[in-house]
């Protein structure tokens, strides 16, 4: 009972301190904040096959910095004990293997067999991945992804690696969502648990190009995420002009397509806009086959974090009567980038950090939860 009392404690502490949600999302619980300049950014979070909670973010004294690393921590099934038994520790079990590397974006994909596939960028370097299996505390030595025609070196990641269901004789196929100066993309691979390199390249293919656009604007796709619901995969692409330099950007963009049968010469099938102004998005399909999609809205001061619950993802995207649920406001401009899972039927948790506002460019004065990570928890029922 002393336990439960303190624990109660300190989630009543933390709804108190932290920016004001909105009434049907609570803050639930604070799982980490960091020390001194640094801060919690860009997290992920996935549930493991035994039921517990893995979260990653970037540690870094700004939202681009000098040699920023990755933190991992474990939480219990309903998230509730995080810190407290299993303190944050650097998500490789040998962080010199990326000394003066900067790690930016970590995104989890968990695989069939259970073993989970990190994936981060380090900025002209390209993307790496490293791999994490149950019972370890730490995830291996990264490998850096290689994918013929569209390179290496360029390449930028922000959404996890998808493993897709094993259908139609195909096994241990996964995609990749990549994207460049040429626009967004996803990779084809096959997972090798125990062969190297663990993530075999097959090909990639585009997703949207980047082009020039009415008035003289360049019209510019990044930060594909990927899910899947049956035998189709669903994605959502960034979209903006000039690099978001004009208005709040554009609606984002939403793709289906049969992995199974993909051949590369037809089309994406029911290309669709959202009339969403997001940024920095995620998708979880839920366990009842919805889509909660979580984003930061350039279409509101500070860009905080939205989401919705996309009844039918396999129909068109509804135009109009989207319920558009506040998840998330630091009071910085320089926060969204949510990931969101599914602790049961129908719960859901959607991280959310507080910058360090050192410049005009981050938000006016400092949060006293600078470096921040929260837990947020909404129900379908909000949405």
């Amino acid at each position: 009972m002393r336990r439960l009392a303190a624990f109660l404690a300190v989630v009543a502490v933390v709804v108190g301190l932290g920016a004001s949600p909105a009434a049907a999302v609570t803050q639930f619980m604070k799982l980490w904040q960091e020390p001194g300049d640094y801060e919690a950014r860009f997290p992920d979070i996935v549930k493991l096959d035994d039921g517990r909670l893995m979260a990653v973010w970037y540690r870094a004294t700004g939202h681009t910095g000098p040699n920023g690393t990755v933190q991992v921590a474990f939480g219990t099934a309903s998230g509730s004990t995080w810190t407290w038994t299993n303190p944050p520790h650097p998500a490789l079990a040998n962080p010199a293997t990326m000394a003066n590397k900067d790690m930016r974006d970590p995104k989890l994909g968990k695989m069939k067999d259970g073993a989970v596939v990190l994936t981060f960028f380090v900025p002209g370097d390209g993307v790496y991945y490293s791999v994490w299996k149950p019972g370890w505390n730490y995830f291996t030595d990264p490998a850096k992804l290689t994918v013929p025609g569209i390179g290496g070196s360029a390449l930028d990641e922000h959404g996890g690696v998808l493993a897709l269901d094993d259908q139609g004789g195909a096994t241990n196929q996964v995609l990749i969502p990549v994207y460049n100066n040429t626009g967004a993309w996803f990779v084809r691979a096959t997972w090798r648990p125990v062969s190297d390199p663990r993530l075999l390249v097959a090909d990639a293919f585009q997703l949207a190009a980047n082009s020039p656009a009415d008035g003289g604007f360049t019209d510019t796709y990044t930060e594909p995420s990927f899910v899947q619901i049956g035998g189709t995969v669903v994605a959502a692409v960034r979209h903006e002009q000039n690099n978001g330099t004009v208005s709040n950007g554009q609606p984002v963009k939403v793709l289906k397509w049969n992995p199974y049968t993909f051949t590369g010469t037809q089309d994406y099938y029911d290309v669709q806009w959202l009339p969403v102004y997001a940024s920095s998005h995620h998708l979880l399909k839920t366990s009842d086959n919805r889509v909660l999609f979580t984003f930061g809205d350039k279409g509101v001061a500070l860009r905080p974090t939205y989401g919705i619950l996309i009844q039918n993802p396999l129909q068109p995207w509804p135009e109009t009567g989207l319920k558009k649920v506040a998840v998330y406001n630091s009071g910085a401009s320089d926060q969204a980038n949510p990931s969101s899972v599914e602790v049961s039927p129908g719960v859901y948790f959607t991280l959310a950090y507080n910058a360090k506002a050192k410049s005009a460019t981050e938000g006016s004065g400092t949060s006293p939860n600078g470096g921040t990570l929260w837990v947020m928890r909404s129900t379908a029922s909000e949405y």
